[in-house]
């Protein structure tokens, strides 16, 4: 009888020591999850969390099935959302994880590479080289959990081993009957969560069509490449910016309003009107949007003009017009998906002028009929600016602009003791440009 009762417990522990419930081996693979905010989680073969990635991280060691890979995020040339989960170079045995309905097996020298959805599910799984992961389907065996509450990351949890059962005590009249009972498995009452359904198929690469370019990289200034039309997120803009635009500025024609010095009044170039050539103009605007369609910025730059006679018989040379304005902005745009962004400023400050005037003479020739010198003066200005914007890329685009641009009548001192006083400047600007964000 003795005997008998030795062989009971030594086939209930069995019983419990091979049950899923008691098992505390670490032979069972190492389970990856992806979370429905896009971040990865590993967790061990007791079911608890062992490592945690946050989405969107460039890169991050990790522990898988006993090795050392590296996991991380980027976009490939479609724009989707891309996860790398490779082996180091030094990395001589392949890694075994389950993920999904699917046991990855990753050989040296090799990654897995995961494409998202803008839900942040599973689109497409291959190897990186292509076709050197192997995928097996285990849709059939229980899994460990995939998704985390919403609260913090717990800490790994605890499997406690079942107490068996206490085995009455036998006396020389017990029935085969009842030691048989004795011997029926064990329920036990720990509770293990079952796996969510996924959508994830039983062949991850089936209707995949063609397989992704090179593994995702971490993506660098001036971010990817967009295509139309933009998703939400790529809409959403970096808060500060620095543009950049130059091309041809036009200055109306301006009137000598007065002159101070000899012959004073009398002054024939008086009420004269000179004219500018076509010249150029470079502006920088440093910028912050305060809201996706509201922003503030500065605006500063120079622009050059050479003037030359307008009025009959007039001779003018070696003659130029500078201006620079320094301006405070208020900012308006449109976004919209389709990567052409409309934008309009009003602008307001102040602006500096600046004439080198090597000779303009009227006749007829004599006292008075003559100017020349060179001098500046600070004055109010303001501007209108209207163009659109078109995003290449998600920190860089392209700008076309038209500026109205004017400022107060500049007086200028000379020398000789003359005071001119011009015209207020009024100018047309057409500008090609750059928009940097960060």
């Amino acid at each position: 009888m003795r005997n008998r009762q030795g062989t009971t417990y030594c086939i209930l522990a069995l019983l419990i020591i091979l049950s899923p419930h008691g098992r505390t081996t670490g032979n069972a693979a190492t389970n990856l999850s992806l979370q429905e905010d896009g971040s990865l989680v590993v967790f061990d073969a007791k079911g608890g969390v062992a490592e945690f990635v946050k989405q969107g991280t460039p890169r991050q060691a990790i522990q898988l099935d006993g090795q050392s890979c590296n996991v991380s995020y980027g976009f490939n040339s479609a724009g989707k959302q891309t996860v790398l989960v490779s082996l180091p170079a030094s990395a001589t045995t392949p890694v075994v994880f389950l993920l999904g309905d699917s046991q990855v097996t990753i050989p040296p020298k090799s990654g897995l590479r995961i494409a998202l959805n803008e839900f942040h599910k599973i689109e497409k799984m291959d190897g990186a080289p292509a076709g050197t992961v192997q995928f097996q389907n285990i849709s059939s065996r229980p899994q460990p959990p995939t998704q985390l509450s919403p609260t913090p990351i717990p800490i790994p949890a605890q499997v406690v081993e079942p107490t068996p059962p206490p085995i009455p005590a036998q006396n020389p009249q017990t029935s085969e009957t009842t030691l048989d009972k004795n011997l029926e498995p064990v329920d036990s009452n720990i509770n293990l969560t079952q796996p969510a359904t996924t959508s994830t198929p039983a062949d991850p690469m089936a209707g995949q069509g063609n397989a992704l370019s090179s593994p995702p990289t971490e993506i660098g200034w001036p971010g990817k490449l967009l295509q139309s039309p933009l998703t939400e997120p790529q809409m959403e803009e970096d808060y500060f910016y620095v543009r950049t635009e130059g091309g041809a500025r036009f200055v109306s024609s301006m009137n000598i309003v007065n002159i101070v010095g000899p012959v004073g009044a009398t002054n024939p170039m008086i009420q004269k009107e000179i004219a500018f050539s076509t010249g150029y103009r470079q502006d920088i605007d440093i910028g912050v949007w305060l809201t996706p369609w509201f922003g503030l910025a500065v605006e500063t730059g120079f622009a050059l003009n050479a003037i030359r006679g307008n009025t009959e018989g007039m001779t003018v040379s070696s003659s130029t017009y500078w201006s620079v304005p320094i301006m405070a902005q208020l900012c308006f745009q449109y976004p919209n998906d389709t990567g052409f962004i409309p934008y309009l400023n009003f602008g307001f400050g102040g602006g500096w002028n600046y004439f080198n005037i090597g000779s303009i003479s009227y006749p007829p020739a004599g006292q008075g009929s003559t100017l020349s010198g060179a001098g500046n003066d600070m004055n109010n200005a303001y501007q209108i600016a209207a163009g659109v914007r078109w995003r290449i890329w998600e920190q860089l685009g392209l700008t076309l602009a038209y500026k109205f641009y004017g400022t107060s009548q500049p007086t200028v001192d000379m020398g000789d003791n003359q005071q001119v006083t011009f015209g207020s400047p009024v100018t047309n600007s057409i500008e090609l440009g750059g928009n940097f964000s960060f």
